[in-house]
């Protein structure tokens, strides 16, 4: 090899020396700089560096932190079952990354929901060397919600009441009714048959309303448990296949994801959102079509699809589906969706709903498999 070239070749890894040394630079203020927090670690796990943003919110110096492990920062909420499935997650190179809330802690002992992320670091050989994680604190985002929340609550005291008094005065009426002629000694056994089987109806009607008011109004705390959301949808379903009343001549198709895995959520509160939905539908289509179930596991969550063969819904009323009173049936509060996306989202998921008018709809609630772990 002649000098020249060998003074070429030096010249040109000299550049690409440079040019490798200011991208290092770049990263390394951005990572410095950054008002997410940061830190990287090796593929063990050790800490090697955190951002001021980090130092700043959790308390730690950065030779405090440098040489731990993220351990450091867990809450009481993270479960060796949540970072089974976030390796899992991270370690598969054809996924390569994690994102989900969790609740970290800081060296006082305050606790604080952040949106994670961890991302793996591989070479050019495809070994993962180390992990890159980023955090946004996601507190005062939180407290906004919960204080909007409230403030919709006390706005909607005035149509509560008045949709109150509407849904109890009904009820109310027929009972008066059906007990000054239930009193009456000339009634035949037939009649008064009849009237009690109307207290009875109209009874149960009223405790329903009060029902939804008070859970709208109080809302429960979940009750976390690891249960199987397949289970759970099967038992809701025999008891609808058992109801010639509520089922009519519907067909019900079924196809559930064998390989769905327990997880954690409250299950008496999703019976409940998963009755409301299922009753809604079998409604819409007045008690003849076609009613499809299906369960599935996408991106961490556990997914529950209720297609239904009914009219749809209007773009009006799907605009306004979980608002609440908002409902298009003769009777009901139209609280029913509206408490049923309030317990999905105190789950940390969603609804969705998809629809157009003579077509049909589908609702799918969505699930994060690590709720009650990472909350």
């Amino acid at each position: 090899m002649s000098k020249i070239s060998l003074y070429h070749m030096k010249v040109k890894e000299k550049k690409q020396y440079q040019i490798l040394e200011r991208r290092a630079t770049a990263f390394y203020q951005a990572f410095r700089n950054s008002n997410d927090y940061m830190f990287y670690t090796d593929r063990n796990a050790t800490i090697l560096d955190v951002n001021d943003a980090f130092i700043r919110r959790f308390g730690y110096t950065r030779d405090e932190a440098i040489g731990e492990t993220p351990r450091i920062v867990r809450s009481k909420h993270s479960t060796p079952d949540v970072y089974r499935r976030l390796w899992k997650d991270i370690l598969d190179p054809s996924i390569g990354f994690w994102r989900g809330r969790i609740v970290n802690r800081t060296k006082g002992g305050e606790e604080i929901p952040i949106i994670l992320s961890i991302t793996a670091v591989r070479n050019s050989q495809g070994e993962t060397v180390g992990f890159v994680s980023s955090g946004v604190d996601i507190s005062e985002q939180e407290e906004l919600h919960k204080r909007l929340a409230q403030t919709e609550a006390l706005a909607a005291v005035g149509t509560m009441a008045a949709v109150v008094a509407h849904e109890i005065r009904n009820p109310l009426g027929s009972i008066v009714t059906a007990a000054n002629s239930i009193a009456r000694e000339t009634l035949s056994p037939l009649e008064r048959e009849t009237l009690v089987a109307v207290l009875r109806k109209e009874s149960q009607r009223l405790n329903e309303t009060l029902s939804n008011f008070l859970q709208f109004s109080r809302p429960r705390e979940l009750k976390l448990e690891r249960a199987n959301l397949n289970q759970i949808v099967q038992e809701i379903l025999s008891v609808v296949k058992s109801d010639q009343k509520i089922l009519g001549t519907v067909t019900i198709e079924e196809h559930f994801n064998s390989s769905l895995p327990s997880f954690p959520f409250d299950t008496d509160q999703i019976r409940q959102v998963l009755w409301n939905i299922l009753l809604n539908a079998l409604q819409a289509m007045d008690k003849k079509g076609k009613l499809k179930v299906t369960t599935e596991s996408a991106l961490s969550q556990a997914i529950v699809h209720i297609d239904d063969t009914g009219p749809g819904i209007s773009p009006e009323s799907l605009r306004k589906i979980f608002q609440p009173f908002h409902t298009t049936k003769r009777q009901g509060t139209g609280l029913g969706l509206a408490i049923a996306e309030r317990i999905v989202h105190a789950h940390h998921g969603r609804i969705l709903v998809e629809s157009e008018a003579g077509h049909g709809s589908r609702f799918s609630i969505l699930l994060p498999l690590h709720q009650g772990t990472i909350a």
